[in-house]
């Protein structure tokens, strides 16, 4: 006991800092909860502000201002600059000249966008010259590989009430937060499958958390998390496969691939398969409505009514929300006119009416065209700039070491940011963190 209270005497500023921040990218798993009502902090954000103040101390106290901004390259600090700014100057367009006023949730979006911008750099900051702490920070993100327990028990999370008719949702509450916290482990664990060890259990033990990792988003049943996982598991199979071509490997590697889909959703609780066929027939059918009539039925029925029912209308789903077919020409078109952007308020009603002719203030549902609304060109410009640069990295350590974490990390980022086409993702704050540990990521640590 007496040695654990001298070590942590003798922690640094900086150690604290690095082991706080290792903390709360764990207590990521937890974002149940609405501050725009509670005004109540999560446990991520709570913890934040303590690194932020304590990074602070740090920097005055032992004056190391030059060594934090020369931790991160120049291009990038201006590239992030450049994004922030242009920001800012989408926000005076709206309130000076299209004289959109600012409103709370434009406050709280905004606020979002400044904590990822935080964990980005802080992330950059501490993992400079410490390859395997920034390996401690990406294995800190595998952590909802817990939630493969609910698995094996889908009776439990009805208990933890973190599933909602038929949907399993997590501590969060939200498909589309899920579905991409999820992928981080599900891309990491399907990587390390493809790879041969010395130790062949390993390879096993990833394949059985993979298969796992794949049900619980089939269950989750986000569109664009399947359609993330699906192209991010071809794309895997792709680069693995041709660093240093056969065909035999091309084979193995696929099937191994289209075993661990396959077995995923065949260890799918049967709601999750019922709510699967569901978004697939019905696409635009609610999913309260959709769900509550065929509770009670197998996803098997659900086929055989669809291709029973001759009138052409949805037997249980009525088209009753917007669809992003819609949303996305209508945004393209406001970007497009407002090359400057018009700042973080992008949830004010617009002339776009859903499928009842009702006003849709939903926001452009792609991050991509969420930056260019916020910040215009400069803002989509300068995001495109670190993001291009953290894939060059990646590829670059790929071609110099061919390893697992490398490829999981790349395979990570390209699930990300197509999955970020379905929806603003700006607050997601694993993916700023995924960029930043690929700008830094070095094979040394392997």
């Amino acid at each position: 006991m007496k040695n654990i209270i001298n070590k942590i005497k003798d922690l640094t500023f900086e150690q604290v800092n690095k082991n706080l921040l290792l903390f709360s990218l764990f207590l990521l798993l937890f974002r149940i909860g609405n501050f725009y009502n509670t005004f109540i902090p999560k446990p991520f954000e709570g913890i934040l502000v303590f690194i932020i103040l304590f990074t602070f101390a740090d920097l005055v106290i032992n004056k190391k201002f030059k060594e934090f901004f020369l931790s991160i390259n120049k291009k990038i600090w201006l590239a992030l600059s450049c994004l922030v700014v242009s920001v800012f100057i989408g926000w005076f367009v709206a309130i000076l000249v299209k004289e959109i006023s600012p409103n709370f949730n434009t406050i709280l979006e905004f606020g979002n966008f400044i904590i990822s911008v935080i964990i980005f750099v802080l992330v950059l900051f501490y993992t400079r010259n410490d390859p395997v702490y920034a390996k401690r920070c990406f294995y800190a993100l595998l952590f909802p590989v817990i939630y493969i327990i609910f698995v094996l028990f889908p009776e439990w999370a009805r208990d933890f009430y973190i599933e909602n008719n038929g949907t399993f949702l997590g501590f969060t509450m939200n498909p589309n937060i899920i579905s991409k916290i999820l992928l981080i482990p599900a891309l990491y664990f399907t990587t390390y499958s493809l790879f041969e060890f010395k130790n062949k259990w390993m390879k096993i033990g990833c394949m059985i958390v993979s298969c796992g990792t794949v049900a619980l988003l089939f269950w989750v049943s986000s569109r664009g998390g399947l359609v993330s996982l699906t192209l991010s598991f071809v794309f895997l199979w792709l680069v693995f496969s041709f660093h240093n071509f056969n065909w035999k490997k091309l084979f193995i590697s696929g099937s191994i691939i289209f075993l661990l889909f396959s077995v995923g959703f065949f260890l799918t609780p049967g709601s999750g398969k019922q709510r699967i066929v569901l978004r697939t027939l019905y696409p635009s059918g609610s999913d309260h409505s959709s769900y509550l009539p065929v509770q009670d039925k197998s996803a098997a029925d659900v086929i055989q009514k669809f291709i029973e029912d001759k009138s052409g209308f949805p037997a249980f789903v009525y088209p009753e929300r917007e669809t992003r077919f819609q949303i996305w020409p209508f945004y393209l078109k406001y970007v497009l006119s407002n090359p400057l952007g018009i700042g973080p308020n992008t949830h004010f009603s617009f002339s776009l009416r859903d499928n009842n002719g009702e006003y849709i203030n939903s926001g452009p549902h792609n991050t991509f065209l969420q930056i260019w609304l916020w910040g215009g060109l400069l803002g989509m410009l300068s995001f495109l700039y670190i993001f291009v640069s953290a894939v060059k990295n990646l590829i670059i350590k790929l071609k110099r070491h061919f390893n697992p974490d490398a490829l999981a990390l790349l395979s990570v980022l390209f699930a990300l940011s197509f999955s970020m086409m379905f929806d603003d993702s700006l607050s997601f704050f694993w993916f700023f963190i995924i960029l930043a540990l690929a700008l830094r990521y070095d094979h040394a640590a392997n």
